[in-house]
């Protein structure tokens, strides 16, 4: 399969592409693409472009052979609101979340966080930026997944008011079993809040009920926190059609 990288827009210029910097760099140097290979350009607005390369030198010329919608796009627009994690584990829910169709990531600041320093978190968001940009580039998307500042629990809620349907995965007993919840739901748009290593204290839970959250059961098994948000996130990504083939123009599921 050809390539794929995402690029400024102002690059792609009809009928032609210019690739630059470092993009140039990998291109010539590590990859060793040639005139005549072919790669995708990705602008960042759901649209893919193919194109044949016509000079490799400092900068890449390349010529547009084609223009369509990615298929790998979710029409469903979820925002994974995650617990701080320690670094490895929270890159791991980043890259495995983009991959799965995760639209948007939250960093948020919780009780039992284990990092919680907002300056800290801050200086790695260019590398949470990185690891996003290549998940999405491997898996087909034709959209970067937003990834926001880190938010305390409350700010996460406040945002989370505009979602169509807020679920927060507990693992107290009695909360409805997901499914049951996502019964006679068709939102376009969710929120999903996962809490961090020792998970969501009883105390947070209960501002995210008075929040609008609906508190939800995973089922028997206590899942770790990395756990918990790649399976609450295929779930709904499969519960609502988001794993079925679309067909190449028109997305459309099929």
């Amino acid at each position: 399969m050809p390539h794929r990288f995402f690029v400024p827009a102002n690059w792609i210029t009809p009928p032609t592409v210019t690739l630059a910097d470092d993009l140039a760099r990998q291109i010539r140097l590590v990859l060793r693409l040639r005139p005549g290979d072919e790669i995708v350009a990705l602008d960042n607005s759901g649209a893919e472009f193919t194109v044949t390369l016509t000079e490799v030198g400092r900068t890449v010329q390349g010529q547009i052979t084609g223009r369509r919608p990615a298929r790998a796009e979710p029409g469903l627009r979820l925002t994974l609101y995650q617990g701080t994690l320690k670094a490895d584990k929270f890159e791991w829910v980043l890259q495995k979340g983009t991959e799965l169709g995760v639209a948007r990531f939250v960093p948020t600041l919780c009780q039992r966080s284990v990092v919680r320093d907002r300056t800290a978190l801050a200086k790695k968001e260019s590398r949470w930026a990185q690891i996003i940009r290549e998940a999405a580039e491997q898996s087909g998307r034709g959209r970067l997944p937003e990834l926001a500042p880190p938010h305390s629990l409350a700010e996460a809620l406040a945002a989370a008011a505009s979602h169509q349907l807020t679920l927060m995965p507990w693992e107290e007993a009695g909360q409805p079993p997901l499914k049951q919840v996502l019964a006679g739901h068709n939102p376009a748009d969710i929120g999903l809040f996962i809490g961090p290593e020792g998970g969501f204290a009883p105390a947070e839970a209960e501002q995210a009920r008075a929040a609008g959250a609906v508190p939800v059961s995973l089922g028997p098994r206590i899942l770790r926190a990395e756990t918990a948000a790649l399976a609450a996130c295929a779930v709904l990504l499969y519960h609502f059609d988001e794993w079925d083939n679309r067909d190449q123009e028109s997305g459309v599921r099929s």
